[in-house]
């Protein structure tokens, strides 16, 4: 992994758009860094791209309507908790762990639509190669949705858990950032648990997804990692300067 320096969200433009392929991908991944922005004072919208109705497909108290409705509260109960109202929120309910079988072009306008209420100065969205097939299913339409203009910042949800030597970046592709959780370590571990659905809170269903005790203790005590591509033109302005 290339080498990485310290990130300051104060040099990143408002508006801000986090976009989570699934509920809690953003807690996970980049939950200190919103708060940041938004303790500064930036404007921070966060878009949804699946339902997340796949994590319990057996359980009977929560059948897949119930399951998608309690997972978008809980994605907007952690995203309060850093400071993102629901205002500025939005979900497009795409399949969840199907998001490969369905076109990119129309995920594509969808986001297009989204974004043009408060087009994105800066674009978070989740690694290309990160180990989840809907993650990197996301990549490429929410990248070419954003304005040309717009700075884009990769975040690592899987990566440090599962992903192989050829899943990291190299230093040909990317500039690496990291963030300390400091002190958003509270607030972040409150928006984590505000997804009460994948910390064990459906138990009718002993095979469904729950996230496990040592992923979450690695997201608390950070860094959180963001890449940045090498060829973006925004981060070669920026190095002109």
């Amino acid at each position: 992994m290339p080498a990485a320096r310290p990130l300051d969200p104060g040099t990143l433009l408002g508006p801000v758009w986090i976009v989570s392929p699934h509920p809690d991908d953003e807690v996970l991944g980049c939950a200190a860094l919103i708060a940041a922005l938004t303790d500064l004072g930036r404007e921070v919208h966060a878009l949804l791209i699946t339902d997340g109705g796949l994590s319990h497909p057996n359980s009977r108290a929560y059948p897949h309507a119930h399951l998608t409705h309690t997972r978008l509260a809980e994605w907007r109960t952690g995203l309060e908790v850093m400071g993102v109202p629901e205002e500025r929120t939005a979900a497009l309910n795409l399949p969840d762990g199907m998001l490969e079988e369905v076109d990119p072009a129309q995920i594509q306008h969808r986001v297009r639509q989204a974004f043009a209420a408060a087009p994105p100065a800066t674009l978070v969205l989740p690694w290309r190669r990160d180990p989840h097939p809907d993650h990197r299913a996301t990549w490429r339409p929410v990248w070419e949705a954003a304005p040309p203009s717009a700075r884009r910042l990769e975040y690592a949800v899987w990566l440090p858990e599962r992903g192989d030597a050829d899943a990291w970046p190299t230093t040909q592709e990317v500039r690496t950032w990291t963030l300390d959780t400091g002190a958003a370590r509270l607030r972040k571990a409150q928006a984590i648990a505000a997804h009460v659905t994948q910390m064990g809170g459906i138990p009718d269903d002993p095979d469904g997804f729950t996230l496990a005790p040592q992923m979450v203790e690695r997201a608390l005590s950070g860094p959180e990692l963001y890449f940045e591509s090498l060829n973006q033109p925004v981060l070669n302005a920026l190095e002109a300067t």
